[in-house]
């Protein structure tokens, strides 16, 4: 690959390891990188601070739009700043993630965040105990995403059943949002996705303290990891690279 790849690393604060070079990196919130895009200024700073709520997707709907205006083609990649899709991996697996200290980010080549650049680099489906409904109310509040898919059913963006089936199912990919894939994907997905949250925030949303005020996100990822295995499934399973992510933690040890 000898083109320059679009690949965009999102970053809500400063971190003290250096990512590679292609990358373009994208501050959410307030925080303004160095080199790269702030939020804080390709919006006005009351729509910037949405990300307090919406998370990396706020970041996300930005990039649509701006791939939709230069017309991009082939394929995107994205990451945070701690968190990768690695042909390689690095680190040691525990659970369904690598974990490793960001001194080992060094070791990894170029080509392993984007491969041929034309085969689709993605996370892997966990399964966790009971369904997709059962693990999302472990952690937040059900109703809200209930909600966000019954607005994603009402704006046509899922059938009935299949937020069914996906519900109930006990698999789903859970870092949707870390992915090198065509970007047609992505701009239809992100496109979906900003529309049910419209949708959502509109007549369904509910203010909750703290991190729970984050319902949109917890639960764009869910409807984002069923649009994506949607597109997966199509292309051929057999066709893409499924991987488990790499987490970096200063805590872990060098090796």
């Amino acid at each position: 690959m000898n083109e320059k790849p679009l690949f965009y690393c999102i970053a809500h604060a400063p971190f003290n390891w250096q990512m590679p070079d292609f990358m373009t990196m994208l501050g959410s919130g307030d925080y303004v990188p160095e080199n790269g895009l702030a939020m804080s200024k390709l919006l006005s700073p009351e729509e910037a601070a949405r990300n307090r709520y919406l998370g990396e997707y706020l970041a996300m709907f930005e990039i649509r739009r701006q791939l939709i205006a230069s017309k991009a083609e082939g394929f995107v990649g994205f990451c945070h700043y701690r968190r990768f899709a690695l042909t390689e991996p690095i680190g040691v697996l525990t659970g369904f993630n690598y974990h490793a200290h960001p001194d080992m980010l060094a070791q990894v080549k170029p080509e392993h965040f984007y491969g041929d650049g034309k085969t689709p680099i993605v996370p892997i489906s966990v399964s966790f105990a009971g369904s997709v409904l059962r693990q999302y109310d472990a952690h937040a509040f059900t109703r809200d995403l209930l909600m966000f898919f019954g607005d994603a059913i009402d704006c046509g963006v899922i059938t009935n059943r299949e937020a069914a089936e996906f519900l109930s199912n006990p698999s789903f990919i859970t870092a949707p949002t870390v992915a090198y894939i065509p970007v047609q994907w992505f701009v239809e997905i992100v496109h979906d996705l900003e529309l049910v949250m419209s949708r959502y925030f509109r007549h369904h949303y509910v203010h909750r303290p703290g991190y729970a005020d984050r319902s949109m996100a917890f639960s764009c990822e869910r409807l984002q990891a069923f649009l994506l295995a949607k597109r997966i499934a199509a292309w051929g399973p057999d066709k893409v690279i499924a991987r488990a992510l790499v987490r970096l933690d200063e805590s872990y040890a060098r090796t």
